[in-house]
């Protein structure tokens, strides 16, 4: 008799049921003896990849020391350009002067926070660089090479601030050399805190290099090798090929770890200077990143609208030795400053030869000459602080001038590319230029004697200069943008080492001028490129000048709402047309169908009407050459009047009516020559909009 199948399947159950019991519990058992040695692993990579944060004391600052910091920043703007400052490493006891105790770094930033500075995110400083308002005075920290002190110690110290800062990765070398160098993973936990960016230094370009014959060392960015085996240097096309992979494999690592795209570049160790090469990085980094940073400038170049026609910013290197209170100085020292007043009040705000601080202005005042000062005395105000000063008036007055052999200058757009002076003796006044200030432009008999007066007025492409209220020079600004720029005073006792003239009264101001809204560069949030996004220039300070590696730019003026304007006069100045291939455009009545387009270069003029991409030319002819033009648009109901220079050209164009705004844009041959820009634009009459 057969047995019930059921109790067949009830045996074969149980049997499977025991084997996966045992299965279960062999796997638990793994599982179990497993897991220790998973966790002894992930603690072990996490120990050798995320080292433990050391907690920096708070420092103690007394009353008077706090009342000190305050005082500094009582004096100086609420707004004002950023400062940039450079680290590179944290840690105690070392002997680098490159590397700060994080002792003395948490002191520097209770000193600044007591004299009201903030920190700059990367997107609140790009913002700004790319014509966002300006932003409260602050300081922008940046720490170059991606070291590990940042995270052992900096990231405590930020946090007790309530700061932010930047580290500018070499990402070839993250998680090498440990602990010198941060891991991924400090940078992700880094990253996640809120308190740090992450910018670039390059993948694997942060060495020197052989540069020629004789042992020359260089960048490896900013230099081509020296080959020993040809006793050649390697070719362009190797160069670029090799800075272009460099650049790809940085951006790639930001990428393979999850971090944002860089927005900032820092050249290694500040150097961009080859030129036969700064053409082409430069151009690469304005390509690839908003702006780049360096510490080496033979100007001052601080974080405004100069340093922007190269997209690079200059930062003030912090060392070992130092100290808060060294720190704050030469943060306020940077900090931009208006034209207004008399500098002399300001004693700690004057540098001498190669920027360095002056001490007191006695020299200037006759109140004291130093030993040891020799037939010449130099002093210029807050040349960081007043490196974009334009549009202001300079009045001193001069005494003490002897018979024979002395003298005394006052100079304008001091540190930038136009420095003008004008140098005062007994009996004679003369302009003068150069980087040497021997260039004579001018000269001027006065009625002799020891005391005379001076006045400077700086707007834009222009220099204009009165000794006495009678004699008058003026000399134009060739320079655009880069003209800008504070002032100097020198003195000089001549050869025969006679006795010191000296200046008894200095005052600056700003310039009157139209209202805000008749002065669109005064307004750079304002202005868009032909795509609707921000316009690629520096706009500002009553010029316009284009950045980036195109060649051919445009900003146009608040398009969207210029749409209905009519009977308006736009006067400007076009600048920089020093070479061929160059030629900047004027347009109005923008968007309408009898829009109008007055181009200039060195020597033509063309009119086009019409829509932008069908206008006809409706004059075309070669003019006088020049680098610099006057153009006058009247816009009425029927006609375009044009102006260009004292009646050089006059021409009238018909229009039906048609309403609309302005654009200017410019157009270069080849990216490796200057922009040309525009200066002083004033916009009236009858607009709407």
């Amino acid at each position: 008799m057969d047995r019930p199948v059921t109790g067949r399947w009830s045996r074969l159950t149980a049997r499977l049921r025991r084997g996966t019991l045992r299965g279960a519990l062999a796997a638990l058992t793994a599982l179990v003896l497993t897991v220790p040695f998973v966790v002894a692993w992930r603690v072990y990579v996490n120990q050798q990849n995320v080292t433990r944060q050391v907690s920096v004391p708070a420092a103690r600052v007394d009353a008077a020391t706090a009342a000190r910091w305050r005082a500094v920043g009582a004096g100086l703007p609420e707004r004002a350009a950023p400062v940039i400052l450079t680290y590179h490493d944290l840690k105690p006891h070392s002997r680098s002067r490159y590397i700060v105790d994080p002792a003395v770094f948490e002191r520097q930033l209770s000193a600044l926070q007591a004299a009201g500075y903030r920190t700059l995110t990367t997107e609140e400083f790009v913002d700004y660089l790319l014509g966002g308002p300006v932003p409260p005075r602050s300081v922008m920290l940046t720490f170059d090479d991606g070291t590990h002190g940042l995270w052992t110690y900096g990231d405590r110290v930020l946090a007790r601030h309530r700061m932010h800062a930047a580290s500018f990765l070499i990402t070839g070398r993250v998680g090498r050399h440990r602990p010198y160098y941060l891991s991924w993973q400090e940078i992700a936990r880094m990253a996640r805190s809120g308190r740090w960016d992450f910018e670039d230094h390059t993948h694997d370009l942060h060495s020197r290099t052989r540069i020629g014959p004789h042992g020359e060392l260089g960048s490896l960015l900013a230099h081509r090798r020296y080959l020993g085996s040809t006793g050649r240097l390697e070719s362009t096309d190797h160069y670029e090929r090799r800075v272009r992979a460099d650049f790809a494999s940085s951006l790639a690592a930001f990428e393979e770890h999850g971090l944002p795209r860089p927005s900032l570049f820092a050249y290694p160790f500040s150097e961009s200077a080859d030129p036969q090469q700064t053409s082409y990085v430069r151009d690469l980094i304005e390509r690839t990143f908003a702006a780049a940073l360096t510490d080496k400038t033979f100007s001052p170049e601080p974080a405004a609208r100069r340093s922007a026609v190269h997209q690079e910013y200059q930062r003030l290197e912090v060392f070992a030795d130092t100290t808060a209170d060294a720190l704050l100085a030469q943060v306020a020292a940077r900090t931009p400053v208006p034209p207004s007043g008399d500098p002399l009040r300001f004693p700690e705000r004057w540098t001498g030869i190669s920027w360095k601080p002056l001490g007191s202005t006695g020299a200037l005042t006759g109140k004291g000459v130093g030993a040891g000062a020799g037939s010449y005395v130099y002093g210029a105000y807050a040349p960081y602080g007043a490196a974009d000063w334009d549009h202001y008036s300079v009045t001193a007055g001069l005494t003490a001038l002897p018979a024979r052999g002395g003298s005394a200058t006052v100079f304008a757009r001091v540190g930038g590319d136009a420095t003008v002076g004008v140098r005062v003796s007994h009996g004679t006044a003369q302009v003068v230029s150069g980087r040497a200030h021997n260039r004579v432009l001018a000269e001027h008999a006065l009625t002799p004697g020891p005391a005379h007066e001076v006045r400077l007025t700086v707007d834009g492409a222009r220099t204009e200069a009165v000794v006495d209220g009678r004699h008058r020079f003026s000399v134009p600004n060739s320079s655009g943008v880069r003209g800008t720029g504070g002032i100097a005073l020198a003195l000089s006792r001549g050869d025969s080492g006679g006795s010191w003239p000296a200046f008894n009264r200095l005052e600056t101001a700003p310039l009157p001028g139209p209202p805000p809204a008749a002065r669109p560069f005064d307004a750079p949030a304002g202005w868009t490129d032909g795509d609707g996004h921000q316009a690629r220039a520096v706009i500002g300070a009553g010029g316009v000048q284009p950045i980036g590696p195109r060649g051919w730019n445009l900003a146009a003026y608040r398009p969207g709402g210029t749409t209905h304007w009519s009977g308006y006069t736009l006067h400007t100045r076009l600048t920089g047309l020093s070479q061929e291939g160059l030629h900047s455009s004027v347009v109005v009545r923008r968007g309408a169908p009898d829009q109008l387009t007055v181009r200039l270069s060195r020597g033509w003029i063309t009119l086009l009407s019409g829509p932008g991409d069908h206008p006809r030319t409706v004059l075309s002819r070669k003019l006088p050459e020049a680098t610099e033009r006057d153009v006058r648009v009247t816009v009425g109901a029927r006609s375009s009047d044009v102006t260009v220079g004292d009646g050089l050209v006059h021409a009238s164009v018909p229009a039906a009516g048609g309403t609309g705004g302005f654009a200017l844009g410019v157009y270069r041959q080849s990216p490796s020559q200057p922009w040309p820009g525009f200066e002083g634009c004033t916009v009236g009459g009858g607009r709407s909009a």
